[in-house]
Order: C-alpha cells, then structure tokens, then sequence
C-alpha cells in the first residue's frame, strides 16, 4: 500500500488489524462525541469525562501531588522543553571506564531483570529504592552497549509504535537490531507501583527470545535527548515555521469535545495513538490567592453551551501541532544519536515526514513497513530467532531488497518494488519446500534405510563388508546434505522456515 494515497474504506486497514479501513481507523478520523454530550452516572471510583472516557478518582492529585503548574502559552513557533528525569540525566553524563556489553550479555541481563519484576506483588505499593536502582544501572549498561553498535557495520532501526516482534517481520527481517524506548525506566524513573512495573516486565517477556539474543534492545531515549537536546529543540523550532508541515497538522486533527466535564481529546488521522493528549479546562477560583501567590483552579466542571470556549481550543490546538511536531524531532534525533534509522510506521507520520523534507528518502525498512507479507506477520519472538538465525540467508534477502529498491525514486516506488520481490520469494518458497520434502523422501530417507540394511548385511562380510557398507550409506546421504545447505542459503527458505513454524 501506498501510505502517502488515501485510504479506500473498503481497504484493508494499514495497521495489519485483519479488518478494514471503515471498521479499524477509519472510525477515529471523526469526534467519538459532540460537545457536551451526557456521560453515564459515575462510579464509585471514576469520573466519566466524556460518554466513553472515564479518570480514576484521585488521578490528578495522584499524578501532580504538589499541585498543578500553570504553564504559560507559548508562541506557535517556540518548542517547549522536553521533560526529562534525573535518572535520565545522570545516564547521559555517567563517566565510565568499563567495557560495554556484548549485546547477547545485556540481553541475558535484560531477561534476568524482567523476570525479577515480573515476580513483584500485585498491589499498589510504591517500587522499593534498590530495584529502581537495578533498572536504572541496566538501563545505563544498555546505553554504553549501544554507542558501540552504533560503531558497527550492524543494521539499527528505531522503533516506538510497534510491539518489536510485529515491526521485525513488518520491516522484512532488515534489522540486526531493534531498538525500541525503554518503558521500565520511563516508569522507575518516576512514581510507580509494583503492579504497574510487574505488567510491564510481563509484557516484554513475551518476547524474551528477541530479547536474550540481543535482537531487540530497550534503550533509555531520555539520555539520548539529554545529550542532544539542542538539536531535537532546534529541529522542532524549524518545523514550526515551515506552514506546510503545521498547516497539514492542523487539517489532520480530531478535536472531541469539550465533553460534559469540560475536556478536550486530540488525535491525528491515520496515527497509532488513538487519544494521546487530553485537555482539562480550568476555572480561576475568586478569592483564593494567598500571600505567595498560590491560587486555585476547578477542573473537571461541567458543559456551559453559554461559555465560550473557543480561545481555549484555539491554544489547544496550536498545542497539539507542537506536541506532534516535537514527537517526530524528539524520535528522529534519539535514532540519529543512537546510530540507528527511524520507522514511521503510520501514513500520519510518513507523510509529516514527507511535508518535513520532500526530498527525504527513507531506507528499505521504511517502505518494507508498507509491503503486505502474510507469512511474515504474526510470528511469535521464537519463531522470528529461528528464522533470523538462518544467516546467510537473511544477507541474500537483504542484498535482493536494496537490488529491488535501487531504480525506486520515493517510498510508494520502493514499496511496490518490496511487494513485488516478496510475492517472488513467496511463490518460490512454496516450491522450495515441496522440493525439500521430496529430496527428503528420495535422498535422505530410502537411501537411509536401505543403508541400515547393508549394513546389516555388511556385517555378514566381517570388518571389511561392514566398513564398505557404512561408507556406502554415508554417500547416498551426503548430496542431500548439500542440496539442504545450499537451499538454507537461499531468500525463500526464510518464507519456507516461517511457513513451517505457523504450522
């Protein structure tokens, strides 16, 4: 498919969902509610903000316990600061004289860890101090381990918006190494629970093969940003001024609300993220400023269709163009820093990406996201190390795919040449493994046994007949062998090896 072309609704959705476009994302490109629509009646333990959104009771206070900070508006064009952690920091500036890693030693470690957090209690009771320590030190060591890879010939993709074992077999198996954001820091660097770290460690086990073998790497990304925080506030300051790219923005938004209790959801169309900014407004509470200043807010009111509401969407807007902007500069500097290639792996920032820089063109990976391989889809994390492992290979898969790409000038070019190869090395697969199996039969099976048979009777010979014998079972064995080694050499035995292992 072609991400820069709209999407038919009829079309399969571009998410690999399995439905189609008007059943899956399609549904998102319009307000899940208007303004002021009734909500259901409140629970005991949540406020419904809109009819289908309810916030835990306690959320706010919980999450801002010292009170909510009053952020001045900012001018359209002005980035705002990328809100780091001092964990963050501290890994960015550690001195440190120790080896790195190898990457199957930091998977080991990773693995280690995960299964340690996995075991924690069900409950909500704070992370004690000496485990978000032993995140933040492997944290540190995943850092270190991955400025030396930047240093190798080895292929780094950056990816933030797919589970890892999904965008491996969706970039065509073109990464030696996956980096992905490292979700338990971002968590331990912060207030968190037993329960909300205990599920995060369970879900990356999932994929604890990819993990172990150094094929998927969870890197800190808030290091990245510290050491070059300069160049992703720079980047996102040139990006604000280009009116083409902000202007596409704005015309991409879903602006629901504002809801019943005075929120407001922003999404982009055709982006992975469903709701990832909500606004509350906030009413000045007369008479509450003290002699330092402090004042109080009341959020979470309720609809007044008399109030107007407009400057307070107008600044919402032109917040979300910000915060889109700024995600895809914070993303292409962390992969530029960390020596990998960013993904975009939705049409919304494939084509920010191409009103960004009309002359960008993406690597292979890039437009292999877009080429629809079955057989590669949905492979769990064991099934993908067995196939990845098949070296020689994946090398002859790779050179095919940057042949494929040479005479493609742009993304939809590069992805129908992917397509087009895939769907040869598909077909070529299936005859590929018919004609194993028959090899199998005829080469490996019958000459087996009747070798077991002479040398049964081999053995009637004495030390000569058998020796005779065994030498002759071996020959009629040996060119399957090498039938089988030459063929493991072969693009379509990776179609073959992950046709077999979804049997």
């Amino acid at each position: 498919m072609d991400p820069l072309a709209p999407f038919g609704r009829q079309e399969p959705c571009w998410c690999g969902s399995g439905k189609t476009y008007r059943l899956c994302h399609k549904r998102w490109a319009t307000p899940q509610s208007q303004p002021g629509d009734p909500t259901p009646p409140d629970p005991e333990d949540a406020i419904f903000l809109s009819p289908r959104v309810s916030l835990a009771r306690g959320a706010l206070s919980n999450a801002m316990p010292a009170g909510t900070p009053i952020t001045m508006p900012a001018a359209p064009s002005e980035p705002r600061p990328s809100p780091l952690s001092y964990v963050e920091h501290a890994i960015a500036t550690f001195p440190t004289e120790e080896p790195a890693l190898s990457v199957r030693d930091l998977g080991r470690l990773r693995v280690d860890l995960l299964h340690r957090l996995s075991r924690l209690p069900d409950n909500t009771d704070e992370v004690q101090l000496e485990l978000r320590e032993g995140v933040a030190q492997a944290a540190l060591l995943a850092w270190q381990t991955v400025g030396t890879l930047a240093l190798t010939p080895a292929t780094l993709l950056w990816n933030e918006e797919l589970d890892p074992a999904t965008f491996i077999g969706r970039t065509i198996l073109l990464a030696d190494h996956v980096l992905t954001p490292d979700r338990i820091l971002a968590a331990a660097s912060h207030r968190t629970t037993n329960a909300a770290l205990r599920h995060l460690a369970r879900t990356e086990l999932r994929r604890e093969g990819l993990i172990r073998t150094g094929r998927v790497i969870s890197v800190p990304s808030g290091p990245a940003l510290a050491t070059g925080g300069d160049a992703a506030y720079e980047a996102a300051r040139l990006d604000l001024t280009n009116a083409e790219l902000t202007d596409f923005i704005r015309d991409q938004l879903v602006i629901e609300g504002p809801t019943a209790r005075e929120a407001l959801f922003v999404n982009a169309k055709d982006d992975f993220e469903h709701e990832p900014h909500m606004w509350l407004y906030a009413h000045f509470v007369p008479g509450s400023v003290d002699e330092d200043g402090h004042f109080q807010t009341r959020m979470l009111g309720h609809f007044d269709p008399q109030h107007d509401y407009q400057p307070w969407i107008a600044q919402t807007i032109d917040d979300a163009v910000r915060a889109y902007v700024q995600r895809t500069a914070d993303r292409l500097v962390v992969a530029d820093l960390v020596g990998a290639e960013y993904v975009a792996a939705s049409p919304f920032e494939a084509r920010l990406l191409r009103r960004r820089n009309p002359t960008f063109t993406p690597g292979p990976a890039s437009a292999g996201v877009w080429a629809d391989v079955p057989v590669l889809r949905s492979l769990e994390s064991k099934d993908l190390v067995k196939i990845l492992n098949e070296d020689e290979a994946v090398h002859d898969l790779r050179g095919r795919v940057q042949l494929a790409v040479k005479s493609a000038s742009d993304l939809a070019g590069q992805a129908k040449a992917i397509q087009e190869l895939t769907d040869e090395l598909d077909h070529s697969s299936a005859i590929l493994d018919r004609k194993l199996r028959t090899e199998r039969a005829y080469s490996a099976i019958t000459p087996a046994a009747l070798g077991t048979a002479g040398l049964v009777i081999g053995a009637a010979g004495g030390v000569p007949g058998f020796a005779g014998a065994a030498i002759g079972a071996v020959a009629g064995i040996v060119p399957w062998i090498g039938a089988r080694r030459n063929a493991r050499r072969d693009a379509a035995y990776l179609f073959v090896t992950a046709r077999r292992r979804k049997r």
